[in-house]
């Protein structure tokens, strides 16, 4: 029996998974990676690990016969007692193995852990205010040159708030020229500080391809939840730099961070958002729920609204395509960090993760030498905690790393998104009568 296939399994895993041939007298079962939903009327499975999704009836555990070879073909069915998380493991080295990453593929600078906004969940609430120094953003420029592992050089300005350090930006940048050195930048930002002046820079010598801007709901959630130390309407101005960056060509992804006291507020900010932003091309909005949230025990409760609104962000005319990112491409690396991005703190410190803990710095820009071995200890990809080893999510998730992000209930969330994910994208499909793609692989 064929299956009806709406999405390719990865090519690279195609080619290097041992093909699994069905035996006689072998007792078959679900793969704990075989996802099983319905759509609309219509039952569908989708594959965790090789990203493969068919139209099929609920998967049935028995011997192999005619109606189920192609289920066993594609992993869907396994042999009973198959260690899968053993055999996840073993492809997910193998794959890393044939993507290896060299350490420094990418720089998250912050010139500044100053900010003109006092954010009421600050991520950065305790930390010295600190900004870099002259020597400082000389040594990191060096540090780059001498260290960067291809080209061109990706550069993530962060903080704080980066953009209150333009002339830091300036002289990396102009640094960056001079070495004869191809980069490429995005930048994180509450985007109270661009101007039309900003985005030429942004798209002249900064080569800005990408932002994230940070609102958090309607007009007063957002003011008192920014709580800018002088405010000026900014509410309305970042919305309008956000059309002026989109029309520049610029991509732009919008992160409302949610939880229940701004969450009442969200359909006037995004009819606000339709509004107040006329160019929309270039433009991707998402919710997520704030950290606090996630670790608490109402987390499903908040996802299940974030995935429930979906469908209005697509109605005030934003991009809601992988709104969470969470299970559509197998991840071969699974974080910046694990990528083996280096983040430069303004006192020259190296940490492989924006929210490390202190205890992450394995290194600094004034040393010749770095702990790389306390680095790569950060983010551990050769073992999984006890509690992951038969979750379906195993594949496209990272509980089994140092993230400092937690979820409560990490498979209920994860279920609930990766879900909503495949519902839209077999709307999607159907819509546009298309041929199955290949499933995505995402690097890091």
């Amino acid at each position: 029996m064929q299956l009806l296939e709406l999405k390719k399994p990865n090519a690279t895993l195609a080619r290097i998974l041992p093909e699994q041939d069905p035996r006689p007298g072998v007792r078959y079962v679900p793969s704990q990676y075989a996802l099983s939903f319905s759509h609309r009327g219509k039952a569908y499975v989708y594959h965790t690990l090789t990203g493969q999704l068919v139209e099929a009836a609920p998967l049935e555990a028995g011997e192999w016969n005619e109606g189920n070879e192609a289920l066993i073909r594609g992993l869907f069915l396994v042999p009973k007692g198959k260690d899968e998380c053993a055999y996840y493991n073993s492809i997910s080295s193998l794959m890393r193995t044939l993507k290896q990453k060299p350490a420094n593929q990418g720089f998250v600078i912050l010139p500044t852990l100053r900010c003109n906004a006092r954010c009421v969940y600050c991520y950065e609430e305790g930390r010295e205010q600190s900004t870099m120094t002259p020597d400082n953003v000389e040594r990191t420029l060096r540090y780059i040159i001498d260290t960067h592992r291809r080209e061109p050089i990706w550069i993530s300005w962060f903080g704080g708030e980066p953009l209150l350090c333009p002339d830091i930006i300036d002289r990396i940048c102009a640094g960056l020229q001079e070495a004869g050195l191809e980069y490429r930048c995005g930048v994180v930002s509450n985007g109270s500080l661009i101007t039309p002046a900003i985005v030429d820079k942004m798209t002249g010598p900064w080569n800005i391809k990408q932002i994230q801007i940070s609102m958090d709901g309607a007009e007063t959630d957002y003011i008192a939840r920014k709580n800018y130390r002088v405010y000026r309407d900014y509410y309305h101005s970042v919305m309008e730099s956000i059309s002026r960056m989109s029309e520049a060509g610029i991509d732009v992804t919008i992160r409302c961070n949610v939880e229940e006291s701004n969450w009442d507020g969200i359909p006037r900010f995004l009819e606000d958002l339709r509004e107040g932003v006329s160019n929309k091309e270039h433009v991707r909005l998402y919710f997520c729920a704030l950290n606090h949230v996630r670790a608490s025990e109402d987390d499903v409760a908040m996802w299940k609204k974030i995935v429930e609104a979906r469908p209005l962000i697509a109605a005030a005319g934003f991009n809601a395509n992988n709104a969470y990112g969470s299970g559509m491409s197998f991840r071969v690396f699974h974080c910046m960090a694990d990528g083996n991005t280096v983040v430069i703190e303004p006192d020259g410190s190296l940490y492989p993760c924006e929210h490390c803990p202190p205890e992450g710095r394995f290194g600094n820009i004034w040393d010749e030498t770095v702990d790389e071995t306390h680095r790569a200890a950060f983010c551990r990809a050769d073992r999984t905690f006890e509690k992951c080893r038969d979750c379906p999510f195993l594949p496209i998730c990272t509980n089994f790393s140092n993230c400092p992000t937690k979820d409560r209930h990490c498979r209920q969330v994860r279920e609930l998104t990766v879900l909503d994910d495949l519902r839209w994208y077999i709307d999607h499909r159907v819509e546009e009568n298309l041929e199955p793609a290949e499933a995505d692989e995402t690097i890091c």
